[in-house]
């Protein structure tokens, strides 16, 4: 799967001239709707994922739960619902109008238990967001919001000081044991502050985007999912899934940022 649509050089041309002219939100503002305009760049964005493969509405198998109007456009909440009649092997999230609209895809392994899975992003214009489900047999199933937020891409970040730093690729791993014992919700979090080449610093330039692009989460050496993303994700990601303990329980996560460096976590399985 393509991650990046349009090109990095294209992108951060793109980033550069939204974060200089100030424009995107106010556009965003006046804007009325326009549903031709909007499926058109649907197509748009979907095209070098998906290519010419069908996209269907998914009615009740799939569900995006977003707020209609984002209180913090940089920390976003995403969640994707999944009721589909077939296994989901993989769910794929657009921005629509961000400038890089993929925001990833979280590929599904025998450990999950594919009922949702949460996460924030940024979002830099009033947009569609879609979620794309795609089940075993390679159908693509597709649901969608409407989210009005501005300036999420270009928001200021908590910088670049010896803190953030420090906690550069630390992880926490909160669990729940289900009362069935059917799987085991849970919560990772990951320190980094994701840069995307969009915000600024105090004297006028922008700081180097340094984002999370693979995220690898396994129960005993089998994989709950892979995600692969890019610069919508938002700053310190935090995602909620839902996994089937494999082997000793244990989960281990391996990140990689957009620089090449690693970041690894063992957690010890959960106490009985």
């Amino acid at each position: 799967m393509s991650h990046d649509p349009f090109g990095r050089l294209q992108r951060a041309a793109l980033c550069a001239a939204l974060a200089l002219s100030g424009l995107a939100a106010e556009r965003a503002q006046a804007r009325d709707r326009d549903p031709a305009e909007e499926a058109q760049r649907w197509q748009d964005v979907r095209e070098p994922v998906f290519h010419a493969r069908p996209v269907q509405d998914a009615g009740e198998e799939v569900k995006l739960i977003a707020p209609d109007r984002a209180m913090d456009a940089a920390l976003v909440p995403l969640t994707v619902e999944l009721h589909a009649k077939k296994r989901i092997t993989a769910v794929t999230v657009f921005i629509d109008n961000n400038p890089a609209p993929v925001v990833g895809t979280f590929r599904f392994g025998p450990a999950i238990s594919p009922d949702q899975i949460k996460f924030r992003v940024r979002i830099n214009d009033y947009t569609l967001v879609h979620a794309v489900a795609e089940t075993e047999d390679g159908s693509l199933l597709a649901a969608e919001h409407y989210v009005k937020a501005a300036g999420g891409c270009s928001a200021p970040a908590s910088g670049q000081t010896a803190e953030t730093a420090a906690r550069l690729g630390q992880m926490q791993l909160h669990r729940t044991k289900a009362p069935d014992g059917a799987g085991v919700p849970s919560q990772l979090l990951i320190s980094h502050p994701n840069h995307n080449g969009m915000q600024s610093t105090p004297s006028g330039g922008f700081i180097p985007a340094r984002y999370l692009d693979t995220v690898s989460v396994k129960s005993g050496g089998v994989t709950v999912f892979d995600l692969q993303s890019d610069i919508s994700l938002s700053e310190d990601p935090v995602i909620n899934f839902t996994y089937t303990p494999s082997g000793d329980g244990g989960i281990d996560v391996v990140a990689h940022d957009s620089s090449g460096a690693e970041f690894k976590r063992h957690f010890d399985p959960l106490a009985n």
